[in-house]
């Protein structure tokens, strides 16, 4: 089962789409459209499949989708059954080059576009943040033409802080937003992405850099705020979820696919950093 598109409509004026769900669950289908989005759980919980990561989400979580990011929210059994709500939440749907054309000539909305940027890996807000742009999120729904437009750059601009969001798919550069901008570690976020399914040893990477592993090694943490092995497992993982998609391919021809040189290895790091087997993340899936 591939990622399917999906469409919404948006007026020409850029002013964001407001939906109110309140449904028995929340569309399983994994999807991808050009509009960015943001969502809001209100009620419910279950699984968040953004990309190549599987995360529970609950109430009151805030997510932001890029442009064309397969995700989906699949509700679980307990909260479909719930007779207390179902799944509900609001969600923002936006032109993102609207919002960046109109904040073109503003020095200090540079913290905006990198976060708008960041989210083609799809972000979570983190708790306390996402308790205080609900504010925010329910005032838009009551909210209409420039109003509406002048709280959703509100919005963008609190999300926009420091430390206030975290980038969820593995596929993403390491963990820290904007972490790209050094020349360097784009240079090697570049090679990894065009080499991970070969063999890359720490020498070559290190070499690449114009530095001696051990300062490498440094450098990269110290950046990164993760090891360069473990940014190496992250992107094969990512990897390895997409072709999880594809029941075309077996388990093994996932893992020896993405740069895994033996099954033990993928299932072992598949678990630590999905929370679940290959099998178990494809039958999700699929289901």
């Amino acid at each position: 089962m591939n990622a399917q598109p999906y469409n919404v409509s948006l007026p020409k004026s850029g002013t964001p789409v407001v939906e109110k769900w309140n449904v028995s669950k929340f569309y399983p289908q994994i999807h991808f459209h050009k509009e960015f989005q943001i969502t809001m759980i209100q009620e419910g919980s279950g699984h968040l499949f953004v990309s190549d990561k599987v995360v529970p989400y609950e109430k009151g979580d805030v997510y932001f989708f890029g442009r064309d990011l397969p995700h989906a929210l699949k509700t679980s059994d307990a909260a479909e059954g719930n007779v207390h709500g179902g799944s509900k939440a609001i969600s923002l749907f936006f032109d993102q080059d609207k919002v960046k054309e109109s904040l073109r000539n503003v020095p200090e909305a540079y913290r905006i576009n990198k976060l708008l940027d960041s989210s083609h890996y799809g972000i979570k807000v983190k708790r306390d943040s996402a308790l205080y742009l609900a504010n925010y999120i329910q005032e838009l729904t009551l909210s209409s033409g420039l109003s509406r437009f002048l709280l959703f750059l509100k919005l963008l601009n609190e999300a926009s802080r420091d430390n206030n969001v975290t980038v969820l798919s593995s596929k993403a550069a390491p963990s820290k937003i904007g972490v790209e901008e050094d020349p360097k570690i784009a240079k090697i976020c570049a090679y990894v992405k065009e080499n991970y399914r070969d063999l890359i040893t720490l020498s070559t990477i290190a070499e690449l850099a114009h530095m001696s592993p051990t300062g490498f090694c440094r450098f990269f943490k110290a950046k990164t705020k993760k090891t360069f092995s473990q940014y190496l497992t992250e992107v094969r993982i990512g990897s390895a979820c997409e072709l999880l998609h594809n029941n075309d391919y077996s388990i093994s021809d996932c893992g020896y696919g993405s740069g895994f040189n033996n099954l033990s290895n993928f299932h072992k790091h598949f678990k630590k950093y999905t929370g679940m087997s290959p099998m178990e993340y494809r039958s999700n899936f699929n289901n």
